[in-house]
């Protein structure tokens, strides 16, 4: 799925703006006050993590230069061997009898982690091996896996120190997970958890910070300051979106169900179906929460794809300061960037069809999904007074 707003803010708006009237010097001194402030109009839901990592990194701590140095090794010489549950199959047997013992078989991985100041003086040395990401990552992926370096997400002192993202999967395909964990200076482990997924039912979503900090999203967890972790996933569900709205919001929306495994009469997996429970169906699915994990709103939302992983098609458009969630079957649903509890939906058949020109107190913006571009026009004072129009893409 494109998401064209997501990925150039600044290109799908258009703002026609006036010079403001010149007051008179005498009467502006008169009724001087305090300008309330901007208002925040950053596109804090389609935050992503930078496109490039490094092993390599300085950064400040308390206001000092520090270097991280970042390594993954495998050795051959010590191969490690477990029994899989199904998911990694005979092109990582152990031996010849797969179809009767399951063993798979990896080299063992060694993940390493060295903070110095630029003297080269240590501050922190910590290693993982395997077998410290068994519980979290699936035992026979974490087997099978080539190690790579660690990526560093940076340094949090309010959560207790540096943060880091790390990639097991099987060689060779797209199934896999990444692991968050957090570390204190003295390489104490502070959290592990289960962040996303590589493809199949991978959310959208980044392990970023709020934007003031105090509260990270792992995408498997919310961490607060102070706060016992808020786990993000629910039971018989999969997270489609976990983003930040504001710096004292957040968005998650789920897929209620399933997946139910059919085996054939040897008892090999056959066919896998995504199967809703019936009293779910019509569930709120997307959530509104502030920081401390209450719910602020609630609404149902379809219009997420799942190629892949999952994608929700958005635009942000900062003259009117509102989130636009795009379910191409229904309209839009509308998180205002100041108060997005504050929620609501506009249908398509609320909406007017557009028809040139475009009026001066139009601003227009783009949503693209697999098979068509909508163009919508908002009026910069009402967001939820829309126009729009379809088009079909080719092919």
């Amino acid at each position: 799925m494109a998401l064209a707003t997501a990925c150039q803010p600044s290109t799908p708006t258009e703002q026609v703006t006036t010079p403001p009237n010149t007051p008179n010097p005498v009467e502006a001194e008169a009724v001087a006050a305090p300008a309330p402030p901007a208002p925040n109009t950053t596109d804090w839901l389609s935050r992503t993590l930078p496109g490039r990592a490094t092993t390599d990194t300085t950064f400040l701590i308390d206001g000092k230069p520090y270097r991280l140095r970042l390594s993954a090794t495998a050795d051959s010489a010590r191969m490690l061997r477990i029994a899989t549950g199904g998911i990694v199959g005979p092109a990582l047997a152990a031996d010849s009898n797969f179809a009767r013992n399951r063993l798979v078989e990896g080299p063992t991985g060694y993940y390493r982690i060295a903070l110095s100041t630029p003297a080269g003086q240590p501050v922190l040395r910590k290693e993982f091996q395997k077998p410290d990401f068994y519980q979290v990552a699936g035992a026979d992926i974490v087997v099978v896996s080539e190690p790579t370096p660690p990526r560093f997400l940076g340094y949090y002192p309010e959560l207790g120190g540096l943060a880091f993202w790390q990639e097991i999967g099987i060689p060779g395909s797209d199934v896999g997970s990444y692991i968050f964990y957090l570390l204190n200076r003295q390489g104490k482990v502070l959290e592990m958890s289960a962040g996303n997924e590589f493809g199949e039912g991978s959310a959208d979503c980044d392990p970023l910070p709020a934007p003031r900090g105090g509260a990270f999203i792992t995408c498997g967890k919310l961490l607060r300051a102070g706060h016992p972790p808020l786990p993000l996933q629910k039971p018989h569900a999969d997270l489609v979106l976990a983003r930040f709205l504001s710096d004292s919001t957040l968005l998650t929306i789920y897929q209620y169900g399933e997946y139910v495994v059919t085996n054939d009469s040897l008892g090999n997996p056959e066919s896998m179906e995504w199967q809703v429970p019936p009293g779910m169906r019509a569930q709120p699915n997307a959530f509104v929460l502030n920081l401390q994990g209450r719910q602020l709103a609630q609404f149902r939302y379809e219009g997420f794809a799942s190629n892949l992983g999952y994608s929700v098609p958005r635009a942000y458009v900062p003259a009117t300061n509102t989130y636009y969630l795009l379910d191409s079957e229904r309209g839009l649903r509308l998180l205002p960037g100041q108060n997005p509890e504050a929620t609501q939906e506009v249908k398509f058949r609320q909406m007017t069809r557009f028809q040139p020109p475009a009026r001066p107190s139009e601003i227009r913006f783009f949503i693209e999904v697999e098979d068509a571009r909508f163009e919508f026009y908002a009026e910069k004072n009402h967001p939820e007074q829309l126009r729009y129009r379809r088009v079909k893409t080719a092919g």
